[in-house]
């Protein structure tokens, strides 16, 4: 089970880029060189004698190069830096053969926007600093096709993958890894009773508070009565006089306390708004609304013998 652990963890970290930087194959990066300049040809201007001859020799380097093989030539990963505008420069040249017609030069043409553009500007850029000499580049080309040739057997591919999974598991072990562990243990550690208070005091400026605080409230410039019926942080729900209901929409100042809030009217009918504040109340002067004692001549809003009028 540790052991398992140890690969697992190894593999996660080779695959986000903490392994050691691989040797670069020149034979693959003299490819990407090719790819490289036979599309800054076409973006630059793809209606000339070579177009032809051009997507023919895209499809057959593209080909022959895998998105794995180039992030083991250049040192990177998918994720970041470098490694991921290759693997992007990949699938864009993938693109761009779905749509290339060998009969119209300028079918290629919407291919290259500006993102396809800014890509193959980075690649120049990194490959300046990758290319290797004619000498390096036959070497390794000579190297590529022997083991093509003949082939690897599962024993060799057994011993390959045992050596890429030792470098990595002593990759886990080295000091830079286990300061970046600590400090990220450090800041979880740290973070998580901040994030639980957070959730704690957001639940806390969200929950409703019922109450019956009389109050007067500003609409168009008019001075109007009012009743809060529930609160909390971000709003309330107002009673209002039946005659003059905000509409959707309005802006509205609440007074609460000594000062006005404003807020905004989400919905409205005849006797009711739901009115959101422009800025979150305090905690403190929603509890302060709700300790106001009730108005013994309201109940709900109302007059406490409403009920009995309406059904005498």
């Amino acid at each position: 089970m540790i052991r398992r652990l140890g690969l697992s963890a190894s593999l996660a970290i080779g695959t986000f880029g903490a392994a050691p930087s691989a040797l670069a194959d020149c034979a693959v990066i003299d490819q990407l060189d090719k790819l490289h300049t036979i599309q800054t040809r076409l973006a630059r201007d793809p209606d000339t004698a070579l177009f032809a001859t051009d997507v023919r020799q895209l499809r057959t380097i593209s080909a022959g190069i895998s998105d794995r093989a180039t992030l083991d030539a250049v040192a990177g990963n998918r994720f970041t830096a470098h490694g991921a505008a290759f693997v992007r420069f990949l699938q864009n040249t993938r693109s761009l053969l779905q749509i290339s017609s060998l009969d119209d030069p300028l079918s290629v043409r919407p291919h290259f926007d500006r993102q396809a553009r800014e890509n193959l500007a980075v690649i120049g850029d990194t490959l300046i600093t990758l290319r290797c000499n004619e000498t390096q580049i036959a070497i390794d080309a000579a190297i590529a096709a022997e083991r093509g040739a003949g082939g690897s057997s599962d024993a060799e591919d057994l011993a390959e993958v045992a050596e890429t999974l030792n470098r990595l598991a002593g990759e886990v072990f080295r000091t830079r890894t286990a300061i970046i562990l600590l400090l990220l243990a450090g800041g979880t550690a740290i973070a998580l009773p901040v994030i639980k208070r957070w959730v704690v005091l957001r639940q806390r400026r969200a929950k409703r508070h019922n109450t019956l605080y009389p109050t007067q409230y500003l609409s168009e410039k008019h001075q109007i009565n009012g009743t809060l019926i529930d609160i909390n942080c971000y709003g309330v729900k107002l009673r209002h006089e039946s005659n003059s209901p905000p509409s959707k929409g309005q802006t509205v100042e609440i007074a609460i306390g000594d000062h006005w809030v404003e807020g905004q009217v989400m919905w409205s009918n005849a006797h009711y708004s739901g009115v959101q504040f422009r800025k979150t109340l305090s905690l403190s002067d929603v509890a302060a609304v709700c300790a106001m004692p009730e108005n013994p001549e309201m109940q709900n809003g109302a007059p406490r013998d409403a009920a009995s009028q309406n059904m005498s």
